[in-house]
């Protein structure tokens, strides 16, 4: 191959199976998520809020992922004519770790190549107090409208900045874990 020529030599310069059932969260997971479960309510709940039903299906797919036997494609390279089969993905983020970096990389791309303008951006980080928290960990329907109040304040101050004629426009994203989270 010659300097700075850009061929494929073989399927996995493309493709690497993540081979999730290998990894230790996986492992993790599948050992201990039963049993998790069961003592949420005793341990958990009053610091959480209740067991939300998103939470099974969300596990039950994330052991599902990358492992062939519970569904593939198969692929075929219409140049060398090679074939593969390339398991099925949870597709479920923030809790998959691939399918999350995934799913966080084609919404960057997307962004930058269709969305932004080429314009200066600016990034924003809004918390709320801790005494408030409480409300959303029990009621989730109320972080779409905490979005909607965070981008109103931006558009206001702009507004009353800039004048009526600029429209700002946001990409929010709510985190709702750690230490202190939701």
């Amino acid at each position: 191959m010659q300097a700075g020529e850009n061929k494929l030599r073989s399927s996995s310069d493309f493709y690497r199976s993540r081979r999730m059932p290998e990894t230790s969260f996986y492992q993790l997971v599948d050992k201990y998520f039963d049993e998790f479960k069961r003592v949420y309510p005793r341990r958990y709940r009053s610091d959480f809020g209740p067991w939300r039903s998103v939470v099974d299906e969300v596990v039950e797919k994330f052991l599902r992922c990358g492992v062939v036997d519970y569904g593939f494609a198969r692929v075929r390279c219409k140049e060398c004519n090679h074939e593969m089969f390339v398991s099925f993905s949870c597709k479920r983020r923030g809790f998959c770790p691939s399918c999350h970096q995934k799913r966080t990389l084609n919404l960057a791309n997307h962004l930058v190549e269709n969305v932004f303008a080429d314009v200066a951006h600016r990034q924003y980080v809004f918390t709320i107090p801790k005494r408030f928290r409480l409300y959303f960990r029990y009621n989730r329907d109320l972080l779409s409208e905490l979005a909607r109040c965070a981008w109103r304040a931006v558009r206001d101050v702009y507004g009353f900045v800039l004048g009526e004629e600029y429209m700002p426009g946001m990409v929010a994203t709510i985190q709702t874990f750690g230490s202190e989270g939701l």
